[in-house]
């Protein structure tokens, strides 16, 4: 095959599979038929210039569970396909895999509790209305913010009960009041003691785990001031599961937040029959390892960049 023919080949071949191009817009650009567009693509194909490799994610994601369950002693592990370049989509799967999960565990009677953020979202945008009798939605931590921030995390709870056709129980409070004083004359409360009870009495609890750093959630909610921070860093903090901040052993950073902080103890959650934590992504990776150190879950839903990186850092 001549220079100039292969040339025409490798720009129709770059145009389709590449760029993402019709066989008639190829067609129109390089000034031939459709038909001709075919031919080329099929020639290129033929003569080893275009090669077509089929990776089944399932068979890679099944091993990597496999593996996940036996090193960190889980009772169960999803991995979905996913890389460190695409957040947004990883972030999907998880919640579909996610959703998934609980379509499976939902039953009559059940509780459920759930955490917020982004990827609690999309876990409520993923369930599939499945009307169930006598089931009941808490929310496990407090979340208002104190800015314009929104944590959206009543809308989370809500969502999935409306799904379910349960009843939602919610916490229109902060994540973290400004002393134990106050938390303890909030938690007081009758209508608020009955929520957190429920959420300590909850079969499942499905939560997501978040990084910690100048750019996490809860301090740009102004959750903590700059000094804070800097303190919180320098006791090691890498991530929280349901606003507790925890270090890379998944003990809790600081004592006297935890003490300020609204919610059930971090040991309550995950002594309940399914402790699902869903999460992924590049920067979650630390706080993900965080957790399965300190044992703070039975459960894991990531994505494979991160389960392979889990696995070969242990």
């Amino acid at each position: 095959m001549d220079a100039e023919r292969t040339t025409i080949l490798v720009e129709a071949a770059r145009l389709y599979y590449e760029h993402g191009l019709s066989q008639q817009q190829i067609a129109r650009r390089l000034g031939v038929s459709r038909p001709g567009v075919s031919r080329m693509l099929q020639t290129a194909r033929d003569q080893g210039i275009v090669m077509i490799t089929i990776n089944d994610p399932t068979t890679g994601g099944k091993r990597l569970e496999q593996q996940l369950i036996e090193q960190f002693g889980l009772r169960e592990a999803v991995v979905v396909p996913g890389d460190s370049g695409n957040y947004r989509q990883v972030q999907k799967r998880l919640g579909q895999a996610a959703a998934q999960m609980l379509d499976r565990l939902a039953n009559d009677g059940l509780t459920i509790a759930v955490s917020w953020g982004t990827t609690m979202q999309a876990v409520a945008g993923s369930v599939g209305d499945r009307q169930q009798k006598n089931m009941t939605v808490v929310q496990l931590n407090g979340g208002i913010s104190r800015a314009e921030f929104d944590t959206h995390a009543s809308e989370i709870a809500k969502e999935i009960s409306k799904k379910y056709g349960a009843i939602p129980y919610l916490l229109p409070l902060p994540a973290i009041v400004d002393s134990k004083t106050v938390k303890d004359a909030i938690t007081s409360d009758r209508n608020i003691g009955r929520t957190l009870e429920l959420a300590r009495q909850a079969t499942v609890a499905m939560f997501t785990i978040g990084s910690f750093g100048r750019h996490s959630v809860l301090v740009k909610a102004e959750y903590f001031n700059d000094v804070e921070v800097d303190q919180l860093l320098a006791d090691g903090a890498v991530g929280d599961i349901c606003s507790r901040i925890i270090d890379k052993s998944g003990k809790i950073c600081s004592n006297s937040l935890n003490q300020r902080t609204i919610g059930i103890e971090l040991n309550e959650i995950n002594d309940k029959s399914w402790s699902i934590a869903v999460a992924g992504g590049e920067r979650k990776l630390a706080a993900i390892r965080a957790g399965l150190q300190g044992k703070l879950f039975n459960t894991l839903i990531t994505d494979e960049w991160v389960a392979t990186r889990l696995l070969s850092a242990d």
